[in-house]
């Protein structure tokens, strides 16, 4: 298992959701993404479609709405830089106003710091949800510390809701896995994904860093002038 933590009481860092270069639609090597994003950590998003890589979840970066799914945990960060966990269906209109970025991923892990692992009633019903997998998860501490976590070992969500406990998380929720799994450290690929990435969370050490890269994590236009999508 590897597990990278970041201590959100900085008033210097800074989490958001990033986008691969082309937006909605297309996918990025994870190199590449840290190439051009450069955050101090990082690790793979919400759960994407193979075929057509549209995102399941909705993705809010910079208070725009970039994608509007539907189901999932959504990982919010208000306009004061605080996190936490919302659990949610898309189909219930859910805005965002009141938040910077947002990144929808779950099912959900622990919640209030019970643990929590129904993946049904939220939505998910794919069957990489219910057999042992390896992982990916995300966390929020006690103590406001965010927690990005992997495993090597396949493992079924209950046991994955258990590690997230353990490192005293109040809320958790799964990002995907499997072949997505990817996860990033001060310049070093610890996990390097399977295939190209549509999206990923990143943490920024310092405002610096941020203002320098953060246009980065929104899509670029395409090649002849043409915009990424968006809803």
């Amino acid at each position: 298992m590897n597990v990278v933590t970041t201590n959100l009481n900085s008033p210097e860092v800074f989490v958001t959701p990033a986008l691969a270069r082309w937006g909605v639609g297309t996918c990025e090597s994870f190199r590449s993404l840290m190439r051009r994003t450069r955050p101090a950590a990082a690790i793979n998003g919400t759960f994407f479609c193979t075929r057509t890589f549209k995102p399941t979840g909705d993705i809010v970066i910079g208070g725009q709405l970039i994608w509007k799914g539907y189901l999932g945990t959504a990982i919010t960060v208000d306009y004061n830089g605080k996190v936490r966990f919302v659990p949610t269906r898309g189909d219930e209109g859910y805005k965002w106003y009141d938040y910077a970025n947002v990144l929808a991923a779950g099912p959900t892990l622990v919640l209030h710091g019970k643990t929590v692992v129904t993946p049904k009633s939220q939505g998910f019903h794919s069957g990489v949800h219910f057999t042992r997998r390896a992982r990916a998860a995300v966390g929020l501490t006690y103590h406001n510390k965010l927690v990005f976590v992997t495993t090597g070992k396949r493992v079924y969500y209950s046991e994955l809701a258990r590690v997230m406990k353990r490192l005293n998380c109040e809320d958790a929720a799964v990002l995907d896995g499997g072949s997505s799994i990817g996860l990033y450290w001060e310049g070093k690929l610890i996990v390097n994904p399977g295939r190209g990435m549509t999206n990923c969370l990143l943490v920024y050490e310092d405002s610096t860093s941020y203002e320098r890269y953060k246009d980065s994590c929104y899509p670029a236009k395409r090649p002849g002038g043409l915009a990424s999508s968006r809803r």
